[in-house]
């Protein structure tokens, strides 16, 4: 069963090293959200480029961070991981992206995926992974939503 979470996190810009446009005494949170999903025992952070809010016809990066059951993390290279892509708004719009191909780029050590987003809409992204020989998790299926738009 899919559970959902949000992680929020408040920064007060006043406190921010030079940024002093925001020197007033009230200075306005910036509010930062991922969605966190869980199926078996892995769970999944997702973080789309740019700022979650991707745009129709322009590449858009995308990083899901796995971890088990208590925190530890699962590498891409140990997972047989693929993500398909379909659209909400269109039902002819779907596509696969395998990590042994897509896997491009690692920003603070997670891996991510190249996409672009064929048109606006709203999006189901759902990554499906089993372990690789050797390795301890259960088969998962992980699904995202998202709003492209221009």
């Amino acid at each position: 069963m899919l559970e959902l979470a949000s992680i929020v996190l408040t920064l007060n810009l006043s406190t921010a090293p030079n940024l002093e446009s925001h020197s007033s005494s009230n200075p306005l949170p910036i509010k930062i959200a991922h969605e966190v999903r869980t199926s078996q025992e892995v769970g999944g952070t997702i973080h789309i480029e740019p700022n979650d809010r991707p745009i129709a016809g322009k590449k858009t990066r995308i990083w899901i961070a796995l971890t088990k059951r208590g925190g530890e993390i699962i590498p891409y290279e140990k997972c047989n991981c693929q993500m398909e892509v379909r659209s909400l708004s269109d039902r002819s719009i779907k596509f696969t992206l395998s990590n042994s191909l897509n896997v491009i780029a690692r920003y603070f050590g997670l891996p991510s995926l190249e996409v672009t987003f064929p048109q606006i809409g709203r999006y189901e992204l759902k990554l499906s992974g089993s372990p690789r020989e050797g390795e301890n998790f259960a088969p998962f299926e992980l699904t995202f939503t998202t709003n492209v738009g221009k």
